[in-house]
């Protein structure tokens, strides 16, 4: 059976899965060049079928992930930039009369020279199958219709498909299902966790693994009303002037540079707005504009203050919220998926909860990752048997010809032999990328698309970043660690997999022994712990590394320039090879590198 899966909105993407087993996963954002790209994901479906070498008439089931699909916000997102000062004035001009003042506005109104309404971004006009001015928060029966088949009339004009083909699957439920079968935990009495801002009316569920009768049975969930945690962390990184669905990342970066009494103070008012009892969230229901809220109860605070005040009332409440589910449901096991997964933080701390023996945090548990949950939802309706992902690299792969080859011309290349031509480079102090193999799916790179440099030497953090990557000042690199040795450099007593950068650990003096790949504030570390059948090369290279030098790392941050996506072919990585003072690359068979006089 063949089975495409798509996301519309954040991340847009798609996946496929062939008689249980996903064989590609991609977001479109990778073709597109659009960091985060919202749009119709056409180059995707195309990239797939064709990588795939399957005909759409092939296909025996089209799955939409979600249920309620936006249009308006995504427009506005698709056809601009939208930049900090964009959603301040959708929260000022559009949100704060719509809550406050009861207001009846459009965000067309407010947004009116921004985009197109007779138009959609696909090839061919379906304006005429959806009038976006009717489609308004908030959202009723008739609008989801209007939207799902508009949708479902795209997909089978590319395709040319049935409609009766394509269905949906619920947002969360697609969470839940990518977070336990992107994991390798198969216990009985599974816990498994979704949290995010929001997708069909919820953010957040608790689901059990049966694992007799292999079935995931949802046992708890949350309206987006009362479980306002994500919503919180969200408002508050705009507050700090950074884009809302991106840049959370960087606040939980800065996090950490601050722990003074601050922290209490600026928790204190999260307290007040959301309370847990047991497993229960409740959000202060007075509170009808979250972000005005914020704004008003913040303003006397320093921006690290604030940072670090909304990641320890995250870490609080999702440590109390698990610690109290594991207790209810008698369990020791947990995975964990949706985009409050990515807070790399609150899971070390989540690890430490004693009851805890089992954790595991899915690679890239944002929207990006719907269409494989919700292929692996299909699967287990239809009894067929789900294949669990043993990697994430799924994506294209870079095979390139002799031809292809000629856009590096004017740099210095060499054949590829073996794994101490890279090692030489990195001995060197060189900075070098790969692309190599088949690209990561989500957001991290994994080895195949990513940036590699000596972690024992400080400085590369600043020569990245300022050379390179063009990044903020405070936020960290990240390492590769051999999983055979990582006890050398990390605190690991539960002997957690990590695989794909999603839990923090804290290290054995990782401020001497490898202070590149540690966040400079806390000495805490992101770690890819690399078993050698994951990634065979990278493995090899680390462990060249490790016998020269002691230190089984390497540091390892995403192939792409600041604001791109991660490269996915030769041609963007020329494109961030000359844009970068990048030593190095290092495709399949060739290593480029740059002479003096063009580095």
């Amino acid at each position: 059976m063949k089975i495409l899966a798509v996301t519309i909105g954040r991340c847009s993407g798609c996946s496929i899965m062939i008689d249980g087993k996903i064989v590609y996963a991609v977001s479109e954002e990778k073709f597109s060049r659009i960091k985060s790209d919202e749009s119709y994901p056409k180059l995707s479906i195309d990239n797939a079928l064709s990588y795939c070498k399957i005909q759409p008439n092939e296909l025996d089931k089209v799955l939409i992930a979600g249920n309620r699909l936006a249009i308006i916000p995504p427009l506005l997102r698709v056809y601009t930039k939208f930049s900090v000062k964009d959603h301040l004035k959708m929260m000022k001009d559009y949100w704060y009369p719509k809550l406050i003042n009861n207001e009846s506005i459009s965000m067309l109104d407010v947004f009116r020279d921004r985009i197109d309404i007779t138009r959609y971004p696909l090839d061919q006009p379906f304006a005429s199958e959806l009038n976006v001015e009717t489609i308004e928060h908030p959202v009723t029966p008739e609008s989801d219709e209007k939207i799902s088949n508009f949708f479902k009339m795209a997909i089978s004009n590319q395709l040319g498909i049935s409609t009766e083909k394509i269905i949906h699957v619920e947002h969360d439920t697609c969470h839940a299902y990518y977070g336990f079968y992107g994991s390798p935990i198969r216990d009985d009495n599974t816990l498994i966790f979704t949290a995010d801002a929001w997708g069909d009316d919820l953010s957040g569920t608790i689901s059990i693994f049966d694992k007799q009768n292999q079935l995931i049975k949802r046992v708890k969930e949350y309206s987006d009303r009362d479980f306002q945690l994500a919503r919180l962390y969200r408002y508050t990184t705009l507050l700090l002037h950074m884009i809302p669905n991106e840049h959370e990342y960087k606040v939980m970066g800065l996090a950490p540079y601050y722990n003074g009494s601050k922290v209490q103070e600026v928790e204190s008012i999260f307290d007040k707005m959301l309370t847990l009892e047991g497993l229960d969230f409740k959000f202060d229901s007075s509170i009808k504009d979250i972000f005005q809220y914020l704004k008003e109860n913040l303003d006397e605070f320093r921006f690290d203050h604030i940072a670090a005040g909304i990641q320890s009332f995250t870490e609080k409440m999702l440590v109390e919220w698990f610690s109290n589910a594991l207790e209810k449901y008698n369990s020791d096991t947990i995975v964990f998926s949706g985009g409050v997964s990515l807070n790399i933080k609150a899971n070390l701390l989540i690890s430490k909860i004693d009851k805890l023996k089992k954790f595991f945090v899915c690679g890239g548990g944002g929207d990006e990752t719907l269409p494989i949950g919700a292929c692996y939802n299909y699967a287990e309706k239809n009894k067929i048997p789900p294949e669990p992902l043993k990697n994430l690299y799924l994506g294209s792969d870079t095979k390139y010809t002799d031809d292809e080859l000629k856009i590096f011309e004017k740099y210095k290349i060499t054949e590829f032999k073996n794994i101490e031509q890279i090692l030489d480079l990195i001995l060197q102090n060189k900075i070098i990328a790969t692309c190599r193999g088949r690209l990561e799916m989500g957001p991290r790179s994994l080895g195949n698309r990513s940036i590699l440099a000596d972690p024992r030497i400080g400085e590369n953090i600043e020569k990245i970043n300022r050379m390179i990557k063009n990044r903020d000042f405070w936020m960290p690199f990240a390492p590769i660690i051999l999983h055979e040795k990582q006890e050398l450099l990390i605190n690991n007593p539960k002997n957690l997999e990590s695989p794909h950068m999603t839990i923090a650990f804290e290290t054995k003096d990782g401020k001497k022994k490898f202070p590149a790949a540690v966040h400079q504030a806390d000495g805490t570390a992101r770690p890819q712990i690399l078993k050698k059948d994951v990634n065979p090369e990278i493995w090899e290279l680390i462990n060249a590394f490790f016998i020269k030098t002691g230190v089984p790392s390497l540091l390892n941050t995403s192939f792409n320039l600041h604001g791109e996506p991660i490269v996915n072919d030769i041609k963007d990585a020329l494109h961030v090879f000359e844009n970068s003072q990048l030593d190095a690359l290092w495709l399949d068979n060739h290593v480029i590198e740059k002479n003096a006089s063009n580095s």
